[in-house]
């Protein structure tokens, strides 16, 4: 039987504009914010093997 990492992929699959656009702000505000502080207001993406980023499908809470 081979492990099951369908629920992990299906955590992290945004994109960061797709991110953005959920939380209602403008994805070069993600990038800088993980740039200076690593996070996300706590949320860190997964980088893909392609160098991508990853965001979980949240919203951040303010």
């Amino acid at each position: 039987m081979q492990p099951n990492n369908s629920t992990e992929e299906t955590e992290f699959r945004l994109s960061c504009e797709e991110f953005a656009r959920l939380n209602q702000i403008k994805p070069q505000s993600v990038r800088a914010r993980l740039c200076r502080f690593g996070s996300y207001y706590g949320i860190k993406p997964k980088k893909l093997l392609n160098g991508r980023l990853a965001f979980p499908a949240v919203q951040v809470a303010q």
